[in-house]
C-alpha cells in the first residue's frame, strides 16, 4: 500500500531522497502500523514523538490504510 509521508524539523534528515520536509511516498505491506513506517524509515522510536494520520494524533500501533498521509514530528522544546 502507498503511504504519503511528511517529516518535520530534525526528522527531515530521514527523507530518503534528502529533500527535507518535502512529502514522499513509501510502500508498505497491508496491515502495516505507524511503528512499521517509523522502522522502515530508520527513525529511532524516541525521535518520533508525535504522529498524525488522517489529521489526528495516532499511537504507534495505529493501523495504516492505503493512501494515508502521515506527518511525523520530533519532540518539541521551548517556552
Amino acid at each position: 500500500m502507498k503511504i504519503e509521508v511528511a517529516l518535520f524539523a530534525t526528522l527531515a534528515t530521514y527523507h530518503p531522497e534528502g529533500k527535507g520536509t518535502e512529502v514522499f511516498s513509501v510502500y508498505l505491506p497491508e496491515g502495516a502500523k505507524v511503528e512499521d513506517l517509523i522502522e522502515h524509515l530508520d527513525i529511532k522510536n524516541n525521535e518520533a514523538k508525535q504522529v498524525f494520520v488522517r489529521h489526528k494524533s495516532r499511537p504507534v500501533d495505529f493501523l495504516l490504510r492505503d493512501g494515508d498521509r502521515v506527518a511525523v514530528f520530533p519532540p518539541v522544546a521551548g517556552g
